[in-house]
């Protein structure tokens, strides 16, 4: 053996060695995978009797709790949750095997999901208080590749435990299949974090930093213009107004629903419902810069739709029809709707009633400097939304 090992040393030739560097180092992040370093681990077993019982692979991780709860991370939740639900599910003539590796397929999208929010809101999430926000989030882009992995690995769990109980016949198919999966895993987890390097090599980011510079006074531009004339025509805070009013009578449907069963998908759906609500409390942003999200409105709705584990988004200077404010009245009951929505027996009661209060109430209160503008978007709101009320 050590002969034969010096023999094949010897011929190697140096350009040889020089041009097969990149196939090495990512033989070797696969090594490294395939010794479970990060998740995905390449089971022992395989390659022959598989009488002894189910490969069960390395489980994804759960998803962090998200500072900024989003539309994208919520579904991300919902995979996760859902892949549960499946897991636990017997099916007749199969071992649990096999819904569990269905369930694990379905839950790693959950971190997939994940880790593209995170993308996003890191990046394009922040433009205007980073430097390069499109260079950001391609250079997060090998993450979510990286946690694919993750549900080839539950595919793979899958295809084995078919070879299992009343279907071990099948496991001169299955286990062969089962372990190019596994392999298959490891090298779609190195090569997300090889192309992880790659996108937050300097090379890369030279190119994504001539397409930051362009859009960003573009993006800051745009949301400064919509708020001057939010607050030029004087619609800005009434608008920002009934866009909270809608968001918090939504965020309360959500939390009637969500806690009204011990289901985790049920309380995923009232989540769901509320992040929307947030999402358009957030859009208030774009036309008064002292609301919430009026400190960079398009940035902050990017973060609000998405989703993050690491941002948040910023409010303006002050809230929205604080005290002394013309709108107060508009404002003010916020809590009331929200805890209404909690008592009622229909959910949408309260965001049906507030559609049908705020936009009455805008009709007759006109905020200073609207003019007529603010009335006769007041009358066009007051025809035609309360109709709405009617399905209470």
């Amino acid at each position: 053996m050590s002969d034969r090992r010096r023999v094949s040393i010897h011929f190697i030739p140096a350009p040889s060695v020089r041009l097969c560097a990149p196939i090495v180092a990512i033989v070797a992040a696969c090594a490294l995978a395939a010794c479970g370093s990060d998740g995905v681990s390449v089971p022992t077993g395989l390659s022959g009797n598989n009488s002894g019982g189910n490969v069960t692979p390395t489980d994804p991780p759960s998803p962090p709790t998200a500072k900024t709860t989003g539309t994208i991370t919520t579904v991300g939740k919902v995979a996760t949750d859902l892949g549960g639900a499946i897991s636990s599910l017997p099916v007749p003539g199969a071992s649990s095997g096999v819904t569990g590796g269905v369930g694990s397929t379905v839950g790693a999208l959950g971190p997939v999901i994940d880790s593209t929010a995170d993308a996003l809101s890191d990046g394009l999430g922040q433009i205007g208080t980073t430097a390069n926000p499109v260079g950001t989030t391609v250079a997060k882009l090998g993450t979510p590749v990286s946690a694919t992995s993750g549900v080839i690995a539950g595919v793979a769990k899958t295809v084995d435990a078919l070879g299992t109980g009343p279907l071990s016949p099948l496991a001169p198919v299955t286990t062969p299949v089962a372990g190019a999966l596994y392999t298959a895993a490891n090298g779609v987890q190195a090569g997300g974090m090889i192309l992880g390097n790659r996108l937050a090599s300097s090379p890369v980011q030279q190119v994504t930093q001539p397409v930051s510079n362009a859009i960003t006074p573009l993006v800051i531009t745009l949301g400064q213009t919509t708020q001057a004339v939010g607050t030029t025509s004087g619609l800005g805070q009434p608008v920002s107004g009934v866009l909270a009013q809608v968001g918090n009578a939504l965020q309360g449907a959500g939390t009637t629903v969500g806690s009204s069963s011990k289901e985790p998908l049920v309380g995923d759906s009232g989540q769901l419902a509320s992040v929307l609500g947030t999402t358009i409390t957030n859009a208030g942003g774009l036309v008064n810069p002292n609301g919430p999200n009026g400190a960079a409105p398009i940035p902050g709705l990017i973060t609000s739709l998405a989703g993050s584990t690491n941002t948040s988004v910023a409010a303006g200077s002050a809230g929205s029809g604080g005290a002394g404010s013309p709108l107060a009245s508009l404002t003010g009951p916020l809590s009331g709707v929200t805890s209404g929505a909690s008592g009622g027996t229909n959910p949408l009661s309260a965001l049906t009633g507030a559609l049908t209060s705020v936009t009455g109430a805008l009709s007759s209160a006109p905020a200073a400097g609207a003019g007529s503008g603010a009335a006769g978007v007041g009358s066009l709101l007051g025809n035609g939304l309360p109709v709405l009320g009617k399905l209470q």
